[in-house]
């Protein structure tokens, strides 16, 4: 009875907030599990309502099974089955069961009546449940899933991957809206055309009374009035159109993501049959092949992106908010604003975010490689196809289509493409048709099919490759879908010639822009993966979207500016300096028009807290500008510890900084040494190594050891890391190290020296990460070809591991801890065992609170600026944040105003609309999918 009180309280909990005209219940949550290695559930019909449970294991939904410990490399089939009761009040509703994504393989059953299958890991799929249902009774609903499919090198995550819903509504009701758009550039006019699918269930033919509303932030509204007559078991449509006037035209672009809302309702008379709600933006794409130009609303853009392979190691491809919002708004303030994003269809969520945030994309069916389904009579691509364009075919960011990657090799592929991209412009007209080519080098190749040539290929001779498929296509305009020169490492040292690569294709009319592969390491089993952790070491950030060097090289890079300079004068009171903006070039990469874009400049000590500073807005700056210069002053401090200049996108993203540091850096603190040796079975002479954990104090740059026996005489390099390796020592010999910090101003104090004698036991695992989870929490840590098995021990008093819980995995990479509470904190430390059964030692304690259910941390404001009526906070972003609530007002006053802060990601917002001379306090929060923090303490603007 108690399972059956929580799913009635949820159904009518969601009956209160749902959308007009339906009423949702959530089936998201634990779920009954049970792997089939052998293939026995169907043959012992493990789908129907009696079979018992008792036994089976429990997987959250939506999640991935690879990523608990002891299903990590599990491959095949499995089974889900979750009990649910029905209200009574639904009966005579269509009850429409919802699943946003099953990787990959899937069959349904409601109460042990197959349902159907879906052969797509990325697309949704529903069944109509209304016959099948028992109403106010208990409800069985078994998946069988299989994720043996896999593409290309990402990983094959297994599971309900996606929500999961069951939606009550009236047996007609609205199955799309597609929105198109024509915009008229010269009278900045534009023609919205929303052709409206209703579909009938029931069992009477219905004439319904409909409205289309257009609506957006800045106070437009437009109504169209319809009618429509549907048959009883059929879909009908109609087609509204809307001209929209000077003023109610606002261009959506990659700076100014403008949206514009279609809210479709349909009725009965005075009763509200159903309504959907989708957005769109106006925006004008052209494709000039003649004159080598991508053009966006009347403007020539050169554009950059990045490849994001969409999971992490501790969500897996769940793809919650907080983990979509992260990587968009850390690729935009990187400079991206177009790419080839992935091989795989992304989830709306996504796609809302990037037209949020003004990234142009090109959505994808999973064709890689040599492919069987490269072919024109399988009918699964087109399948894909249709179902890929139906559903996100109102997005303002997406630009195209792609029906392939990499797929040139694959026998009929000519035929293959042509008779695909026909089929994508017969389903939608406004976008290009594109597939990706790493063949464009041979004479005959499916790119002419492809509007834009997409084109793959790695190594230090792109830019000659890029010029070599110029001239056996050259009526393609070319973009490169995908660069790079190789596989990096994952720490954070790891770095790439970016500007060699940049350099190597830019200035080259026919070739407008690129997308790196990849923005992300990404778990992996495919052939050549570098690293022993599974993670396939790509990316400019590792899997836990740490930054590594490489970041801050492509950042420089994909700036929109091509330089930014401060030239320093010092003096006795004050201090000045001129800040310098050199544009890029026309032909630059990236090169476009940056408009209402500030120049931000902050004076902070070591704490980052803002001292002195202030903004101002820039002019148009267009490629090939001249120079800017700008000129700022602030008053000597003993406090002011570094200057920071940042260039603000309108956006809020800082896509340009350049520091110059006055002081060196404070002293670190040595947390944990170890000495031991590096290889498993050599204690030769000069094998030893001291490994040295220590916490990275903000503004340190690069951190190095001074070590030696009887002297701090030999270094280590410069690292970004919070641990140092010192490696050929000699066992039995005792050394001293300390760790320093460097930055822009030199070497700061060093830490406390340490003596350590170098014994030949093993070092202990390197932890690189802990991330907080619902009732557990992951650890990330280095892997060796060597490791065998790995241990954790974790408990709730410091020091104390005599009564600790023990896990023990062969997961690779990064381990799950289940079953802890939420909110407690839990202190853990960790071992390895080799090959050999031979033990490493522990190594130093880590904390985790896990964070199931918990309201997220408040920001930490660095400080307000404020020039004339608007103000600027800075503040430190806030892990797994979906935005914030940033108020304001009048010193004096008791009435706070609010502006909500649609961004995960950011570190800067802007207000407008202060007064004149007045002085003004401002407090942030932070939102995450459980609520709202507490305020953060009230700062004053400077």
């Amino acid at each position: 009875m108690k399972s059956s009180f929580t799913v009635f309280f949820s159904f009518f909990f969601l009956l209160s907030f749902s959308q007009k005209g339906t009423n949702e219940l959530s089936l998201n949550g634990e779920w009954k599990f049970k792997t089939d290695p052998y293939g026995k559930g169907e043959t012992q019909q493990w789908y129907l309502p009696t079979i018992n449970v008792t036994g089976w294991d429990e997987m959250n939904v939506p999640g991935n099974w690879d990523l608990r410990n002891e299903y990590a490399h599990y491959a095949g089939k499995a089974w889900y089955r979750k009990d649910v009761v029905i209200p009574f009040a639904s009966k005579g509703k269509l009850m429409r069961l919802l699943f946003e994504a099953v990787n990959h393989d899937s069959k349904v059953w409601v109460n042990g009546k197959l349902l159907g299958t879906n052969n797509s890991g990325y697309l949704p799929f529903e069944f109509n449940v209304s016959s099948i249902l028992h109403y106010g009774a208990n409800n069985s609903i078994v998946v069988l899933v299989d994720n043996t499919f896999r593409i290309g090198a990402l990983w094959n995550w297994g599971g309900i991957r996606r929500p999961v819903k069951i939606i009550a509504s009236s047996p007609i009701y609205i199955t799309n809206q597609f929105i198109t758009t024509s915009i008229n550039l010269q009278s900045h006019t534009a023609e919205v055309s929303i052709k409206v699918l209703c579909q009938n269930t029931g069992i009477r033919s219905e004439s319904l009374k409909g409205e289309v509303l257009l609506t957006n932030a800045a106070g437009f509204k437009k109504s169209i009035q319809f009618s429509i007559a549907v048959p009883t078991k059929q879909t009908q449509e109609v087609t509204v159109k809307a001209s929209l006037n000077k003023e109610e035209v606002h261009l959506w672009s990659c700076d100014d993501p403008f949206l514009y809302q279609s809210q479709v309702t349909i009725s009965n008379g005075p009763q509200l049959v159903h309504q959907v709600t989708d957005q769109f933006g106006l925006r004008k794409i052209e494709l000039e092949n003649k004159n080598y130009t991508l053009i966006l609303n009347g403007e020539v853009i050169r554009p950059m992106g990045f490849n994001l392979v969409p999971d992490d190691r501790t969500t897996g491809n769940t793809l919650p908010l907080w983990r979509i919002m992260e990587d968009i708004d850390l690729m935009k303030s990187l400079g991206g604003n177009m790419a080839r994003l992935t091989h795989v269809p992304l989830p709306k969520e996504m796609f809302d975010y990037l037209d949020a945030k003004g990234i142009l994309t090109f959505s994808e069916i999973p064709l890689w490689g040599f492919d069987q389904l490269v072919d024109v009579n399988n009918p699964l691509p087109k399948a894909w196809l249709k179902r890929l364009i139906a559903n996100n075919y109102n997005h303002p960011s997406i630009a195209g289509w792609s029906v392939g990657n990499e797929i040139g090799d694959s026998p009929g592929v000519m035929e293959y493409v042509e008779d695909a991209i026909k089929y994508v412009r017969t389903r939608d007209t406004s976008r290009l048709a594109v597939m990706i080519s790493h063949t464009a080098s041979r004479p005959r190749d499916p790119i002419q099919f492809s509007d834009l040539g997409f084109i793959n290929r790695y190594g230090p001779t792109i830019g000659l490759v890029a010029d070599k498929i110029h001239g056996l296509h050259p009526e393609k305009v070319l973009f490169y879908s995908e660069f790079g020169y190789g596989q990096l490492r994952e720490d954070l040292d790891a770095n790439v010639d970016a500007k060699g690569m940049m350099d190597s294709i830019r200035f080259k009319p026919y070739l407008i822009g690129g997308s790196l592969w990849t923005f992300n390491d990404y778990r992996s089993s495919y052939v050549g993966t570098k690293e022993f952790s599974e993670n396939r070491p790509w990316g400019i950030v590792d899997v836990f979207r740490q930054k590594k060097e490489a970041w801050y090289s492509f950042r420089k890079e994909y700036a929109p500016i091509r330089d930014l300079k401060i030239e320093i004068a010092k003096g006795n009171e004050n201090s000045s300096a001129n800040i310098i903006i050199t544009p890029r070039k026309v032909l630059d990469l990236p090169a476009y028009t940056l408009k209402e874009y500030s120049l931000v400049w902050q004076a902070c000590n070591r704490n980052n807290k803002i001292e002195q500073g202030g903004f101002s807005k820039l002019p148009v700056i267009a490629p090939g500008d001249n120079e800017l210069q700008q000129s700022i002053s602030w008053r000597n401090s003993g406090e002011i510890s570094y200057l920071k200049i940042k260039l603000i996108s309108p956006l809020n993203y800082s896509v340009c900084d350049t520091t110059v540091y006055f002081k060196e850096p404070a002293a670190p603190t040595i947390l944990f040494a170890h000495a031991g040796r590096t290889l498993q079975n050599d204690t030769s002479a000069n094998s030893g190594l001291i490994r040295i954990v220590f916490s990275k104090k903000v503004p340190h740059s690069y951190f190095k050891a001074k070590y030696g026996v009887n002297d701090l005489s030999k270094e280590t390099s410069l690292t970004l890391n919070n641990f140092i390796d010192i490696p050929k020592l000699q066992f039995g010999e005792t050394y001293q190290f300390v760790v320093v910090g460097v930055n822009g101003a030199g070497e700061g104090e060093p830490s406390e020296i340490k003596k350590i004698k170098v014994e030949p036991g093993l070092a202990p695992p390197l932890i690189y990460y802990t991330e907080a989870a619902n009732n557990g929490f992951y650890v990330g840590y280095a892997t060796a070809n060597d490791d065998y098995q790995f241990i954790i021990q974790y408990t709730d008093k410091p020091g104390s591991y005599d009564n600790a819980t023990t896990i023990q995995t062969g997961a690779k990479g990064v381990l799950f801890v289940p079953g802890v509470s939420n909110g407690k904190k839990y202190y853990f430390r960790m071992k390895k065992i080799k090959d050999n059964n031979y033990a490493t030692d522990w190594s130093e304690e880590h904390t985790v609170i896990p964070d199931g259910g918990q309201l997220p941390a408040s920001p930490e404001i660095h400080g307000v600026l404020q020039n004339g009526n608007e103000a600027i906070l800075s503040f430190q972003p806030v892990k797994k944040a979906t935005g914030y609530v940033a108020q304001y007002r009048k010193s004096g006053s008791n009435e706070w105003m609010t502006k909500q802060v649609h961004a995960a990601q950011i570190s800067v917002v802007k207000i407008a609309g202060l007064l004149i001379n007045e002085k003004y306090k401002f407090r942030m929060a932070t939102l995450n999918e459980t609520g709202q923090s507490e305020f953060s303490e009230v700062v004053e603007a400077k």
